[in-house]
């Protein structure tokens, strides 16, 4: 064992205990690490305390009575006195702002959790992070706080986090938490995760607005529009009236960044500042527009103020009653560009042939089964072209080719062709019952759908794989179509054949006949916390050139035969 790892607590531990063995205290440091988790800095109490001599300076100081801990796995369990906690806790959100405390400026963080956070029932408190954990806080994390206190005001409790708490996560969350800075970042660094941050950039739009209350008691008046640097644009939210124009070069301090959906926003509140700012060589509005322009392959739920040029595969329109009783109708249709297809839905009255050629500002962007799609509200948002911005495309064959590995790190996608190796062959796969009631294709277990109860069910076919690029993975589904032509079996084969051989007899037969197989699929791709997942509308098995891939293992690491 080396002792130098140790070497700065030993000899903090051999001025409080002069005689101690400077190996056998090095030895504890390294017991207290591997046996129990705790590096050398928070363990150095507890060995300072084994090697003193009884009656020392030392011992009366170490050992002044420590509170109690008290582990809790519900709030409902605390008292507005309770003191060196311990909670395992879900973090729902996490915020900062500048607060004066004893007459300094400090970044106090604030936000909430949530207990049981591996259980259904949850109850969620606020709480305060005085000893800058941001780092170990993100939204969406799961984390045990060790040495937290319970503060109550008004009748209502919450949680500090101190400056000698410790947060370990045990389960990441999303976005990273931003740490505090007054110092600007690019918008680019800022969209990597949340918190508080300042920014230089140009103001590309602007415009009023107004959020409805939950509780229909009324409305919030608000601005919302879009920033830009070199790096990219991102769009935000006011929560005061703003004195900035369209053009205008600002320097945002004290923002929030948060997360709508799939997409950073810059939130600006009374906390924040925004003032004038003067740089000749910042890129002119004009400019950061034109590089601003996105593609089907970059939308993300929740994006606002959206540019994109498109071509019109098709376009409907359907009756629907409001909430006031009278009837309206909703335009929609699908669209495509190089990068993929997407659905186009108008709010009002749009007429759009096949093929034409349109470019849509300010849109808004919404999943709609699992997939982003864009969604205008006013007919000034969208303009016919005249000319074709990019070549032409064939719309029933239109698949865009993307390597697996980028396509389970990106957003939702539709229209994407891929390859990977199957590796698995899940439970749930061949013929499945789906419960029967209108609206409803929910799979049931046991007889029971989990929305409608008992259900007799209807047939229907389907394989569950995992497809697999030998660095990233991502579920696979195959509905009914794309599965009888894979295996060369209608779902009446397939329940002669069960009936005669059993359902383990057919799955073995899947698993030898495509585990280990190479596949072309084609389809669209689905992507949330659960990782990613593709929806197979057609797939086959690519043949093997066991020549050609011997060759390119010899000509990659170079071997002589």
């Amino acid at each position: 064992m080396s002792e130098d790892k140790y070497d700065t607590e030993v000899r903090l531990v051999l001025q409080e205990c002069k005689d101690a063995n400077p190996e056998e205290v090095a030895k504890e440091f390294e017991r207290y690490e591997n046996e129990f988790l705790i590096p050398p800095r928070d363990a150095l109490r507890s060995v300072v305390r084994k090697f003193m001599e009884p009656g020392s300076d030392a011992d009366k100081t170490v050992r002044a009575p420590a509170p109690s801990v008290k582990k809790v796995s519900k709030f409902s369990e605390l008292g507005s006195n309770d003191r060196n906690v311990t909670i395992e806790v879900l973090v729902v959100s996490y915020n900062s702002r500048a607060q004066q405390v004893r007459g300094e400026e400090r970044q106090i963080g604030f936000g909430f959790i949530e207990d049981s956070p591996w259980d259904g029932e949850r109850q969620r408190w606020e709480f305060k992070d005085w000893g800058n954990k941001s780092q170990d806080l993100a939204a969406g994390s799961v984390v045990r706080l060790d040495g937290v206190s319970v503060n109550e005001w008004n009748d209502k409790k919450s949680i500090n986090i101190n400056q000698t708490s410790r947060v370990s996560v045990l389960k990441e969350g999303g976005a990273p938490t931003l740490a505090p800075t007054n110092e600007p970042v690019t918008i680019e660094d800022a969209s990597r995760g949340e918190g508080t941050v300042a920014i230089v950039a140009r103001v590309l739009a602007v415009r009023p607005d107004q959020i409805v209350r939950r509780d229909g008691s009324g409305s919030i008046d608000v601005m919302r529009g879009r920033l830009g640097d070199q790096t990219g644009t991102m769009g935000f939210l006011s929560w005061k009236a703003l004195d900035i124009s369209e053009g205008d070069l600002v320097k945002i301090e004290n923002a929030q960044v948060k997360r709508f959906r799939d997409t950073p926003e810059i939130n600006i509140g009374d906390f924040t500042k925004i003032e004038p700012y003067h740089d000749g060589a910042f890129p002119e509005a004009e400019t950061l527009q034109a590089n601003s322009s996105c593609t089907i392959k970059d939308l993300r739920n929740g994006m606002r103020d959206v540019e994109v040029t498109l071509q019109v595969v098709d376009w409907n329109s359907r009756s629907y009653t409001k909430k006031t009783g009278e009837n309206g109708v909703i335009h929609s249709g699908e669209v495509q560009d190089p990068s993929g297809k997407c659905r186009l839905t108008s709010w009002v009255e749009m007429e759009l042939e096949a093929g034409s050629f349109i470019r849509i500002q300010r849109a808004r962007v919404q999943a709609w089964q699992g997939s982003p799609d864009l969604v205008i509200d006013q007919a000034e948002q969208l303009e016919i072209l005249s000319e074709a911005p990019f070549g032409p495309i064939d719309a029933s064959n239109h698949w865009v080719e993307e390597n697996l590995d980028d396509l389970t790190s990106g957003g939702s996608r539709r229209s994407i062709s891929t390859t990977g190796r199957i590796v698995s062959l899940r439970a749930g796969s061949g013929i499945i019952l789906r419960c029967t009631q209108e609206g409803c294709r929910r799979v049931l277990r046991d007889g029971v759908c989990g929305i409608h109860g008992e259900d007799t069910g209807e047939e229907d076919l389907r394989l569950m794989m995992v497809l697999d690029s030998g660095v990233s993975n991502a579920s696979l589904i195959v509905s009914r179509a794309p599965t009888e032509a894979l295996i060369g079996m209608t779902l009446d084969d397939v329940r002669k054949e069960v009936s005669s051989n059993g359902k383990e007899a057919f799955h073995t037969s899947m698993k030898d006949r495509f585990l280990g197989q190479r596949m072309s699929v084609m389809g669209r791709s689905i992507n949330d916390d659960q990782g990613c997942m593709i929806v197979a509308e057609e797939l086959n098995v690519m043949e093997a050139d066991p020549e050609g891939i011997a060759n390119a293992v010899i000509d990659r690491w170079e071997v002589v035969l």
